[in-house]
């Protein structure tokens, strides 16, 4: 049976066991990502073995299920932080700080099959490797890697875009066969130092904005332009637009920026910023992170501040952005207890998004996992709603999203265990899985952040009027009983309950303390599960009766379909019969049809037809005889002549013709040949029309 918190059982996995007496020893105190998941295979980074594990989840729940170690051909030299699959999912970049390896995948058999290796499982593959720059990371000792990703706007799905903390630059590799070719630099400013770094003007994360197509598509080729977005430690946001021409050329244009944040504020929002994330969303919405645990939810939309009323701009065109701030959220790094402590600055917050629903976003720390969701349909339709004498370029957006504290693994000011793995599943649900610091995995569903807005509208009264008239209306889900039992089911404040990870050296003092909050929560949840026990009874009350009905209403039915089907049968069975008997009836009106013409006198046309053919039968054979004995007179002439010749060759008595003589017997036989050619000819035409009247 699968655990509460381990759905798919895979704590008890052989490469999971492995991973565990791995991690348990792995001694850095940083956030790392060695899990990540494609096309149905979960890919698991082993630090120890050097080798990259493929799990088919098809076959999770079976005794034995199907996986692969990946080995890379040239081992990297350093510590793997971040596994990233590239969209194919045909290549997988190895990311650590101190450089990047990227391994080539062999080809793969099926959707539900591991790749072609021709051996058993759990056997070896050995992928070719391509290690980018290795020693620009050797030779500069102070560089470290910050931030890699994966350029989407490449044509072969086989560019690296890679941040690192030296000369402030983004560096394009692409990776063709077994090497990694630094393609482009593109500079962001000022080469990096201390004091640029302590002042905060140094690049520490970036990611990639909707594509824009640029040209006209009539009179040119149109190109697509990939806007970068370069967050800064200060908080400032950069833009470089990078362009793929039509001739799959990737370059770059000048870098602008800052760009704009409205409303203004002095410390541009953040002091101390981490993490960028584009989300999915229309308009693009931007998320940043900092340090302290502060998010600022943004809008990125095109910067029509500096433009005059008159003039107007093609989309293609608008290059400058700016950010405009909807909402900031203080996240809770750690269980507090006492609330006595302040935030760590070194809790290095790691953006995710959320491929199932791009509204939402996930927060990876030292102490634990944090969902977000950003109800930002509900806000821009709130915000259209708005009119537009107030309105002056910048929207006044106010929301509220729904944070979750998924996970908790430390507590504040306290021991920290940072999250060493994490991946959304799409099998066979939305799963969460998640990798902690001791190699225990967790897998649980996703939370849905429609019941949390359920749950919402229930416990606010000042929604009473909106639930009255979404009840009303003739719309209304029928089949919202799970969302009902789901909202009764949710805490107080609407948030799901985090789940604890904290490990046997916990203080006692602490222990007691979360011993009673938790019976504070145990009896409220009692009390909500008793509530929900009367709506299910009485719900299996109304199923079971509906269920009586629908089971008569069956039964009523197959005795018609029983009853219909004995009128078909018999039906049919007469239908055989009438054919049987038409076809024997056919049989004998035929035959006596047959007697009856055979039976029948002959008519006048046919007894002249019939005479005719007998006269031509006896001139048929009037001219047989006429023949023979044109023949045989001609056999007897040939005969003649063979013995006149013979004799004038031997001497014997010749026999001389006279001049007239040969004449007359050359006549005579020219008109023999000539009648018995004639005689031949009338032959085969009274052959010929004998055969077309006896036809």
């Amino acid at each position: 049976m699968p655990s509460i918190t381990d759905m798919l059982n895979l704590n008890k996995l052989e490469m999971f066991q492995t991973m565990r007496k791995v991690l348990e020893t792995d001694g850095a105190n940083i956030v790392r990502n060695l899990i990540a998941y494609k096309d149905q295979i979960l890919y698991i980074w082993n630090p120890d073995e050097c080798c990259l594990y493929s799990l088919l989840l098809n076959t999770v729940h079976e005794e034995h299920p199907l996986y692969q170690k990946l080995f890379p051909g040239s081992p990297p030299l350093f510590d793997v932080d971040e596994i990233l699959i590239n969209e194919p999912g045909t290549m997988c970049a190895l990311v650590g700080s101190k450089g990047v390896s990227v391994m080539r995948f062999p080809k793969r058999l099926g959707s539900k099959s591991l790749y072609d290796t021709g051996g058993s499982q759990g056997e070896g593959v050995t992928c070719s490797t391509a290690i980018l720059q290795d020693k620009f990371f050797i030779n500069k000792h102070l560089t470290d890697v910050k931030r890699v990703r994966w350029y989407p706007g490449s044509p072969e799905d086989n560019h690296l875009v890679v941040l690192t903390n030296n000369k402030n630059c983004l560096r394009l590799f692409k990776v063709d066969k077994d090497t990694g070719k630094l393609v482009s630099i593109w500079r962001l400013g000022p080469q990096s130092s201390r004091i640029l770094a302590s002042l905060g003007d140094t690049a520490v994360d970036f990611d990639f904005a909707p594509p824009v197509l640029l040209g006209d598509r009539i009179r040119s080729e149109p190109s697509i332009m990939w806007p970068i977005l370069v967050l800064q430690g200060n908080g400032e946001v950069l833009c470089l637009n990078t362009t793929v021409d039509d001739s799959m050329n990737i370059t770059s244009a000048k870098i602008t920026g800052p760009l704009t944040m409205y409303p203004p504020a002095d410390d541009n929002y953040s002091e101390d910023a981490c993490s960028i994330l584009v989300m999915d969303t229309i308009p693009p919405s931007v998320v940043i992170a900092s340090n302290f645990g502060e998010l600022y939810n943004c809008l990125l939309l095109p910067d029509t501040q500096t433009k005059n009323d008159d003039e107007y701009e093609p989309t293609e065109c608008q290059h400058q952005y700016s950010l405009h701030i909807i909402e900031t959220i203080e996240l809770e790094l750690g269980l507090n207890i006492e609330d006595n402590g302040e935030y760590d600055s070194s809790n290095m917050i790691q953006l995710k998004r959320d491929a199932s629903v791009t509204s939402r976003y996930w927060c990876l720390h030292n102490t634990g996992v944090h969902s977000v969701t950003v109800p930002l349909t509900e806000l821009l339709d709130e915000f259209s709603k708005t009119t537009t004498e107030d309105f002056h370029g910048s929207p006044d957006i106010q929301g509220q999203s729904f944070v979750e504290y998924y996970i908790c693994t430390g507590l504040m000011n306290g021991e920290t265990k940072p999250i060493k793995g994490f991946a959304v599943l799409s099998f066979p649900t939305d799963l969460l899985v998640t990798l902690l610091s001791n190699g225990e995995v967790v897998t649980q569903a996703v939370p849905d952040f429609h019941y949390n807005k359920l749950s919402n509208m229930y416990m606010k009264e000042d929604n009473i009027a909106s639930e009255d008239q979404v009840d009303s209306s003739e719309n209304a889900d029928k089949d919202d009983f799970s969302s009902f039992i789901a909202a009764l089911l949710q805490k107080e404040n609407g948030t799901k309950n985090t789940i604890l990870k904290l490990g046997p050296d916990v203080p006692k003092e602490v222990v007691i303390q979360i011993v009673l909050q938790t019976m504070s929560i145990q009896r409220v949840t009692l009390n909500n599960h008793k509530i929900v026990s009367e709506e299910i009874e009485r719900r299996v009350r109304m199923l079971s009766k509906a269920k009586d009905r629908q089971l008569l209403e069956m039964q009523r039915l197959e005795e018609a379909r029983q009853k219909l089907q004995d009128d078909v049968e018999n039906k049919a069975e007469k239908l055989d019969e009438i054919n049987n008997k038409q076809e024997e009836l056919t049989q004998r009106a035929s035959s006596i049809l047959l007697k009856l013409v055979s039976a029948s006198p002959d008519s006048v046309s046919i007894k002249k037809k019939r005479e005719l053919l007998e006269s031509y039968k006896t001139k048929m054979n009037l001219m047989n005889k006429r023949i023979e004995e044109a023949r045989e007179k001609w056999n007897i002439v040939q005969t003649e002549s063979t013995s006149s010749a013979y004799k004038q060759l031997y001497g014997t008595r010749s026999l001389k013709l006279t001049l007239e003589q040969e004449l007359v017997i050359k006549g005579n036989l020219s008109e023999m040949g000539s009648t018995i050619l004639d005689l031949e000819r009338k032959v085969r035409d009274l052959r010929t029309v004998i055969n077309t009247i006896a036809s």
